[in-house]
């Protein structure tokens, strides 16, 4: 129940950090040296940026760190092992301490957990790999004038809550003796680096849109007016001025470029606003530009006092010029309107863009307090019995090669060996055709000694199984499954569980033309593997230049070889009756000719 809670947990933290973006262009604190980052959403909620990687360590608080330097066993060289884990995030203690100076500088605020990273994507930057280990002795591996045999690292960078990056490496004896020196000083041979990501919330397109225009009227009549009798003259004099003045005014801070924002949305909207802004300013129907409306300037029957003609005097002699009966006078009209309009806007678009992170940490300054625990540092002597190893050879014996060839499929080896501890080390190696044409005659089978100090530690046991051509069964020695040889001799010499006979066959082959034979077969019969079956055959002609024939057969231990002899002449063939060979050298004489 614990552990599916504990599950739980983890998934629902997960949920939350994969759902958090942090702002990028403020909300930003430092405290104890570590980066706060303010969630995009929630001013009160802040994340964490490790300052750099650092070497993991277990629940209980041991760190996840080992050096080994060791002698060889006999003449082997000596050398070194360096294994270590890395972690991209702050201790619980120094997180409980940028907690309470948080809550100090800002109340109420949370650290809700470490910026949620990403590993960053192939091509974003030179040193995109996610995890890379810095090392003098740890690099070039394998190489020319290397000090380390093989290093392996896990390759990814431990970006998610818990996860954790592998170095491990096989050092020369060189390469050990300057790892190990490195480690006592404060900063030591090798440092790692995490390369990553992190979304942030950025306003991406700020514009503040301003617009201004006045629009000016004057206006201007005058009216002179002189009573002597002479014809009237009106003078008018009209000034109609409309000054327009207007300006359009886009200041625009835009990042689109600098991050890869596509900010065609943004143009489109400040283009829009543009054209409505243009619109209305300089429409003089109904915008901003539309002219005041006019004064009336001084006319005919304005002047209060001034004569007039009837209707009938108007009917004959029309309005004409009259003479003014009034005293001069002066009519003067002055007006002036100013009308002031103003827009204003302010737009912004908010993005998210990537934040790259390269952090880099040493693993060093702690060999001080660390260097005499055998937890993590330790010179080791391969020779000690704990750590010593035996190898047994198994050999296929050389009298029996051919036997691969002609009916041997292949003969396999079950190895066992029991220790005190209660273990027991078991392998299995097998010889066929293909292993003998390539002159592979002989493998191993190693066992560790596991600290035993007796002469038991030699011993071990083991079964052998044999395949014999167009035979379905194998031939386990020994018979019971459960039975096994013990030995605890370094060379085991395989021979099949036949016995091998090698038998000279000769004849005059000036007999086989007298008795007017041309060919003499011979076949031989044995038990082998438990059946009746035939285990070699020659034949002899009258025409081969060497007189003497060898053949190799196999039959099981203590069984009896017949054998039978078939010659052929041009009448037919004639068969001897089945004879017991009693000895390795057989001289065949040829039979009377049948009639």
């Amino acid at each position: 129940m614990r552990s599916v809670l504990l599950l739980i947990l983890t998934s629902v933290f997960a949920i939350h950090l994969s759902k958090a973006q942090v702002k990028y262009d403020e909300g930003r604190i430092q405290v104890l040296g570590v980066q706060l980052l303010q969630d995009a959403n929630d001013e009160n909620s802040y994340y964490y940026l490790p300052q750099y990687p650092r070497l993991a360590t277990r629940d209980n608080g041991d760190f996840e760190l080992l050096c080994i330097k060791y002698v060889g066993e006999g003449d082997q060289p000596s050398g070194g092992l360096f294994h270590a884990l890395i972690q991209f995030s702050l201790p619980d203690t120094i997180l409980s301490q940028v907690q309470d100076a948080l809550t100090k500088k800002v109340p109420g605020a949370k650290v809700m957990g470490p910026v949620p990273l990403q590993p960053l994507e192939s091509g974003e930057g030179e040193g995109a790999a996610g995890f890379q280990l810095v090392s003098a002795v740890l690099s070039n591996a394998g190489g020319e004038g290397s000090f380390s045999r093989s290093v392996v690292t896990s390759g990814y960078a431990p970006l998610l809550p818990g996860s954790k990056s592998a170095i491990a490496a096989n050092l020369t004896p060189e390469g050990a003796t300057l790892l190990w020196n490195s480690f006592t000083g404060a900063t030591s041979d090798v440092s790692v680096s995490i390369n990553a990501s992190y979304e942030a919330a950025v306003k991406a397109y700020n514009a503040v849109v301003t617009a201004n225009m006045d629009v000016i009227y004057n206006h201007f009549s005058k009216l002179y007016n002189y009573q002597h009798n002479y014809t009237r003259r009106q003078l008018r004099n009209i000034s109609d001025e409309l000054v327009k003045d207007g300006k359009i005014n886009i200041e625009v801070y835009d990042r689109s470029k600098g991050l890869n924002i596509k900010s065609s949305d943004m143009e489109g909207i400040l283009n829009l606003i543009t054209d409505k802004i243009t619109e209305i300013m300089f429409n003089s129907e109904t915008g901003w530009s539309k002219a005041p409306e006019r004064e009336v300037a001084v006319t005919s029957g304005q002047v209060k006092g001034r004569q007039q003609r009837g209707w009938i005097t108007k009917l004959f002699k029309g309005t004409g010029n009259a003479k003014y009966i009034s005293d001069d006078q002066f009519v003067l009209k002055k007006r002036s309107d100013i009308r002031s309009n103003k827009f204003y806007l302010n737009l912004s678009k908010t993005t998210t863009i990537k934040v790259p992170v390269h952090s880099s940490g040493n693993l060093g300054g702690f060999y001080e307090e660390l260097g005499n625990d055998p937890k993590y540092f330790r010179i080791v002597n391969l020779n000690d019995a704990a750590f010593q190893h035996r190898n047994i050879f198994f050999q296929i014996d050389g009298e029996y090669v051919d036997a691969f060839k002609t009916m041997i499929n292949f003969v396999s080896v079950n190895f066992k060996k029991e220790h005190k501890t209660g273990a027991a080390t078991t392998k299995e190696i097998f010889f066929n055709y293909s292993d003998i044409e390539k002159g592979e005659l002989i493998k191993s089978i190693s066992f560790p000694r596991l600290g035993d100090k007796s002469a038991s530690w030699l011993n071990y046991d083991y079964r052998l199984n044999w395949s014999i051509r167009g035979d379905d069964k194998l031939i386990s020695i020994p018979k019971s499954d459960s039975a096994w040889i013990s030995s605890n001799a370094p060379v085991i010499s395989l021979k099949p569980p036949f016995k091998k006979e090698i038998i000279e066959i000769d004849t005059d082959r000036s007999m086989f033309k007298g008795a007017g034979f041309s060919t003499a077969i011979v076949e031989f019969a044995s038990v082998l593997a438990g059946k009746k079956t035939k285990v070699g055959r020659v034949m002899l002609r009258a025409g081969d230049a060497e007189s003497l024939s060898r053949i190799a057969m196999y039959h099981d231990e203590g069984e009896q070889v017949v054998y039978r002899v078939t010659w052929v002449s041009k009448q037919g063939t004639q068969k001897s009756k089945l004879n017991l060979l009693d000895s390795d050298y057989l001289f065949l004489i040829p039979p009377e000719p049948a009639n």
